[in-house]
């Protein structure tokens, strides 16, 4: 049994949706592939149990029946770092040894995720590094992609991890960066020793965020065409001129969302003649009866809000791109990236796997 542990320098970069994809591929493959988070950040409850909220989603896309204790045995956050601090929760690295050790059984190959970096854990003795050690597992970098500091962050990666670091996935590389990230990056790493696995391009689609995903983030409430949630918002415009003006302007933009005040029904009805996938009116204003019916017979959902417009486009622009890969259309397409750009035999070969588990 073979054991990868993917981590990342800085938070969104993808760790769990990779994760998916390539546990995915490779069960088409024939490989028996479990899953564990030792150190979670986003605790949730499910039928009266907490569970990271990445390792539920994980477990979700991949139908694992294990225990949600066994997939994420620690949380870190604000309140659990005041109690960590305080008195060591027992023996953390044996609870997430025992917790591996069940759900390694029967299993080719094992995909842990990192926590938000390659420290984050510390506290616990589950650090990244530490918890590669414990469970013998090789780590893969995945590293969103920046013009100053990807390649240093590789090389510093392997440094960190020493003998047992696999190899880089660069993610999110801007198109103008792709063939930099597919030939020069490989062929420099390589005289260093590293191997880069794959390099996987920007999409929109994949860093768009669905209506109800973004109505939850901004505490709202979506007042029409609610069966329309799960449509993907691509971009942000903001509706604060005059009507001809925003007809000109939310033409240029598809799949976009339109954060206007509540009162602009100018405003609202000239992005429901553009392709708009969700109108957000501010200032908790209802809009008004024709807005509404207009917005209802097209199928464009609205979401209300209290927060003024400021506000309400501070949180939207934080949302949009930092949004995880937890819906079954991303899952998809993410996969065809993991098909075409990641060399997985190549990944195999470094954890002693062979191409399929038939040979």
């Amino acid at each position: 049994m073979a054991a990868i542990l993917v981590v990342s320098s800085e938070r969104y970069s993808g760790k769990s949706s990779i994760t998916v994809g390539i546990a995915i591929e490779l069960e088409e493959r024939g490989f028996a592939v479990g899953y564990m988070k030792p150190v979670g950040s986003y605790p949730i409850r499910v039928k009266n149990e907490r569970v990271d909220e990445d390792a539920y989603f994980v477990s979700e896309a991949l139908g694992l029946k294990d225990q949600f204790a066994d997939l994420s045995p620690y949380f870190l956050t604000w309140e659990t770092l005041g109690r960590y601090m305080r008195k060591k929760p027992g023996e953390p690295q044996s609870k997430v040894l025992n917790s591996f050790k069940r759900l390694a059984e029967g299993r080719d190959l094992m995909l842990l995720e990192g926590a938000q970096n390659f420290v984050h854990g510390k506290i616990l003795g589950l650090s990244s590094l530490e918890v590669s050690k414990l469970l013998d597992a090789k780590v893969l970098l995945l590293d969103t992609f920046n013009d100053e500091l990807t390649v240093d962050r590789i090389l510093s990666a392997r440094d960190y991890f020493g003998d047992g670091f696999l190899g880089a996935v660069v993610n999110w590389v801007p198109e103008r960066r792709m063939p930099f990230a597919r030939n020069q990056l490989p062929r420099f790493l390589s005289e260093h020793g590293i191997k880069v696995i794959g390099s996987i391009q920007t999409d929109r689609v994949l860093r768009s965020i669905s209506v109800n995903d973004l109505s939850a983030g901004l505490n709202g409430e979506i007042i029409c065409a609610s069966d329309k949630g799960e449509e993907l918002i691509e971009s942000m415009m903001v509706g604060a001129m005059g009507q001809e003006q925003a007809l000109r302007l939310f033409r240029k933009q598809a799949n976009k969302v339109v954060i206007t005040g509540g009162d602009r029904s100018d405003i609202q009805m000239a992005a429901l003649q553009t392709p708009t996938k969700c109108l957000i009116l501010t200032g908790d204003h209802r809009p008004s009866p024709l807005v509404l019916g207009q917005a209802e017979e097209i199928g464009v959902p609205i979401i209300m809000v209290k927060y003024d417009t400021a506000t309400s486009v501070e949180m939207v622009e934080a949302a949009i791109g930092h949004q995880k890969v937890h819906s079954p259309k991303k899952i998809e397409r993410l996969r065809k990236f993991i098909r075409e750009e990641l060399d997985l035999d190549l990944m195999l070969e470094e954890v002693g796997l062979p191409p399929s588990s038939a040979v």
